[in-house]
């Protein structure tokens, strides 16, 4: 069988090509132009070089397969406007599914994301019955709630059998371009407060949720969402575990919601002048105090089977230390724990190598 993956280099796409690799299916990936490719150096997959938003483009990427996992997206609160989220979230989406249709494809599995069943102030564990978000979602929050509105809304319009996954924070290896998801881990370690804040989130490892659109794709109910989450933990916990993990202080304080607006705001016009991406945005200072917490049940009733949260996190640093994410000096002050070096050396039995580290 062959599966078509677009956004294929991205942190989720790179690992759901592994993933489809060792079911031995066909897979083809595709990448823009400009992409950045090395997340999928040295695998069996076929590149098409094309654009969501480019339909010709699409409709080479497509034709041949019967599966569609439709990956690409913008995940990001600082470096898109709510414009051009919008337009690839739902012009994007609606140019694959056409593209699909025209193909004659099977399924299509939609990378939808977990925040589209919003989040509580309590500690209130959410499913895929939860009700709409906040009123006033953040742009990146709201692309998502439109995209996939107008993926159910085009694939009845098609008659096209269309599962979504709805990936909570996803963490992992292979993200050359730091995703959101893995950033939350760098920055916390930039951070010289090492800072925490109230509320929480659920954290998944990036290889389960790869799994997990494999299983929604072979055993999912049409037009059904399914939640892939791992654990529910509190920001502190996350933090603290990080801080073990790389042997670092921390955390050192914990941040208010006022605190937070005010030091994303400072940050946000230090990235005016520098270009680089802000520690954190006013859109997810939005987020402090708030639960992020969801049941993947459904899944699970899928043979859905996550890891817990720490190895998740054990996972993403381990691969995160050696990349260009973390600095030189930052990695000097690090000390790593057992449980990193153990990561990576049963990676490397499974034949994944990990490049040295330097630390402290």
């Amino acid at each position: 069988m062959k599966a078509l993956v677009t956004g294929a280099n991205g942190l989720i796409g790179s690992n759901l090509v592994r993933a489809l690799l060792a079911r031995h299916y066909d897979v083809r990936g595709l990448v823009r132009p400009t992409s950045d490719r090395r997340a999928l150096e040295g695998l069996d997959v076929e590149l098409a070089v094309g654009d969501i938003l480019d339909f010709d483009s699409l409709m080479d990427a497509v034709e041949g397969c019967d599966l569609v996992f439709h990956v690409a997206a913008i995940f990001s609160y600082s470096r898109h406007g709510p414009e051009t989220l919008m337009d690839t979230a739902v012009t994007g989406t609606n140019n694959v599914l056409d593209a699909a249709q025209e193909a004659n494809v099977r399924r299509v599995v939609l990378t939808s994301s977990s925040v589209v069943f919003g989040s509580t102030v309590a500690a209130t564990v959410l499913t895929e019955a939860a009700a709409a978000p906040e009123a006033d979602p953040v742009p990146y929050v709201l692309s998502k709630i439109e995209q996939e509105k107008a993926a159910f809304r085009k694939a009845g319009d098609l008659n096209l059998d269309i599962v979504a996954v709805c990936p909570t924070i996803c963490v992992g290896p292979h993200d050359y371009g730091l995703s959101e998801s893995n950033a939350v881990i760098i920055n916390y370690l930039n951070d010289p407060f090492r800072a925490t804040w109230p509320g929480g989130c659920n954290i998944v490892a990036a290889a389960d949720v790869a799994a997990g659109h494999v299983q929604a794709a072979e055993r999912g109910a049409s037009r059904q969402r399914y939640i892939l989450g791992g654990e529910n933990l509190s920001w502190r916990q996350i933090h603290t575990m990080v801080s073990a993990m790389c042997g670092v202080p921390g955390p050192l304080m914990t941040a208010t919601h006022t605190s937070s607006y005010l030091a994303a705001a400072f940050h946000e016009a230090v990235s005016h002048f520098t270009g680089k991406r802000p520690l954190v945005t006013r859109d997810q200072a939005t987020m402090v105090g708030r639960h992020y917490w969801y049941d993947h049940s459904r899944a699970q009733a899928l043979g859905y089977r996550p890891m817990p949260g720490r190895q998740a996190l054990i996972k993403a640093v381990s691969w995160l230390v050696t990349s260009e994410h973390v600095s030189a000096a930052l990695r000097h002050r690090m000390t790593l724990a057992d449980d990193i070096y153990e990561d990576r050396r049963q990676e490397e039995e499974k034949g994944n190598p990990i490049h040295a580290v330097q630390d402290g």
